[in-house]
């Protein structure tokens, strides 16, 4: 089997594994619930602070996988966990409808760390090769096959959308599937797929896969 094919056969297993129903709420009632939400993830979902995730978008599907998950321990964070067990099944599923909802505002393209880099294009085109390509020297397989061309994920399939998201979350959240700190993926798929990546092509997956930037100029 060639490389492609493997790679797409992963995807293929990540999008079968993960499979959900989509999740069902009221997304007038998920405003109203997501009040204690706002200081972290932004009064729409769009988060100000880099390393807090941004919601607005989201899956819903995925925001209530995660809030069980930190309700049951799958997911370890002290203060998303003490949020978690405050919110019910019912209530867990209106406040992802409504963060579903909300508009993602597009990551700002200058961001600090990334202008200080002496070849920041070199590190974006790297980051789009990795996510349309993967790495067939040691066989990660290309985002996109589970997260979308555009970083727009297929529904119902409890997959996080990356377009608009924080890249030092991103960043902070492969290095924890990496390290162990993160086990809440299904199938191990996270963990299998960034066990094959350097810190460099974290870097550049998530910075490219935060903003897609679809075409790279040649010089700034």
């Amino acid at each position: 089997m060639s490389i492609i094919n493997k790679n797409w056969a992963v995807g293929l297993l990540c999008l079968l594994f993960s499979f959900n129903t989509l999740a069902q709420g009221d997304v007038k009632k998920g405003k109203l619930k997501s009040m204690a939400c706002m200081g972290c993830h932004g009064p729409t979902g769009n988060s100000f602070v880099p390393s807090f995730p941004s919601l607005a978008g989201q899956q819903a599907d995925y925001i209530v996988k995660q809030i069980q998950d930190f309700k049951s321990g799958e997911r370890q964070n002290a203060v998303m966990t003490n949020i978690a067990l405050s919110i019910s099944d019912d209530d867990s599923h209106h406040i992802a409808a409504y963060y579903q909802s909300q508009i993602k505002t597009p990551i700002i393209k200058n961001i600090a760390h990334l202008e200080k880099l002496t070849d920041k294009n070199a590190l974006l085109s790297l980051g789009k090769k990795l996510y349309d390509n993967g790495n067939p020297n040691t066989g990660q397989a290309a985002c996109f096959t589970c997260h979308g061309i555009n970083g727009n994920t297929l529904l119902g399939f409890n997959i996080p959308t990356l377009a608009n998201q924080q890249p030092k979350y991103l960043i902070s959240t492969l290095k924890d599937f990496k390290n162990r700190k993160r086990t809440n993926d299904i199938e191990r798929a996270m963990r299998r797929i960034v066990d094959t990546m350097s810190d460099e092509e974290i870097e550049a997956i998530s910075y490219y896969a935060s903003y897609l930037t679809s075409t790279l100029k040649e010089k700034e």
